[in-house]
């Protein structure tokens, strides 16, 4: 149902050329979705930051953005602050920040490249400072970022593996959790 109560028609779309890996609604347009992609499932070849708004009438998904990348990309996450701008992470190591209301030659915004090997999670602050976002990798880190800083604002490198997933508690600006390889889950 959308935000007046309506059923809403389902819809589908082809990411042509790339596999999905995530999917995340904008927290600001509730039609509006964003989906990180990946050639040949993410093991080797490009990716794809897609945008797409869904028309709850028709059921119609239709692009609206494709930002390509020269890696795979593993997760995204909308911004808290701006309604145009969501983050995604890459199989090359790369964080990247874009803004859907900017042509794609003037995108990524910013690329950061601090991880060592791929980053498979991201996940923006909804509680506390919705400015800052985390980062997990592959690299046994985690990230905590600020858009408008060029370097992360601490790395938390307690993990004896891969890190798969990061998240903010939507309860507790300061909290946040992770999984890794090593077979523990984190409370931050």
């Amino acid at each position: 149902r959308d935000a007046d109560g309506d059923t809403m028609a389902p819809g589908a779309m082809h990411t042509v050329g790339v596999n999905g890996y995530a999917v995340k609604f904008s927290p600001f347009n509730p039609t509006r979705v964003a989906i990180s992609a990946s050639q040949n499932f993410g093991i080797i070849g490009n990716g794809a930051q897609i945008v797409a708004d869904y028309d709850p009438l028709t059921g119609a998904l239709v692009e609206i953005q494709r930002f390509h990348t020269r890696d795979g990309l593993y997760d995204c996450a909308w911004s808290e602050a701006h309604e145009n701008v969501l983050v995604s992470v890459s199989g090359d190591g790369s964080v990247k920040v874009w803004d859907v209301a900017a042509p794609p030659a003037a995108n990524p915004l910013r690329s950061f490249h601090e991880h060592a090997h791929e980053v498979y999670s991201a996940s923006w602050n909804i509680a506390g400072a919705r400015d800052t976002f985390l980062t997990a990798s592959w690299d046994e880190t985690v990230k905590l970022w600020n858009v408008e800083h060029g370097v992360s604002l601490r790395t938390f490198a307690e993990h004896a593996y891969c890190v798969y997933a990061s998240e903010w508690s939507p309860h507790h600006g300061d909290i946040f959790a992770s999984a890794s390889g090593d077979c523990l889950l984190k409370i931050w």
